[in-house]
């Protein structure tokens, strides 16, 4: 999951991933704030993406190291 992925998103997919979450799009990921909810609700929808069936129980599931796996290079500044 790369920063196109995030371009992507439509509104409704951006609505849904912060009633999710609990959190403005611009502060799911900073310093301090809860990421569970968030890494839950952003895996949820681009797993949703490609298998209509995954539930939100089953993005629970996803180990933290996993969910990490998937933002690889999402958080990198691409002009570096």
């Amino acid at each position: 999951m790369t920063q196109d992925f995030f371009s992507t998103l439509t509104l409704d997919e951006v609505e849904t991933i912060e009633n999710l979450a609990g959190q403005p799009m611009d502060e799911l990921m900073g310093a301090g704030k809860l990421k569970g909810k968030a890494l839950k609700a952003i895996i949820w929808v681009a797993k949703k993406r490609v298998d209509p069936n995954f539930k939100m129980e089953d993005a629970g599931k996803v180990t933290f190291a996993d969910a990490l796996e998937l933002f690889k290079g999402v958080a990198e500044d691409p002009k570096a």
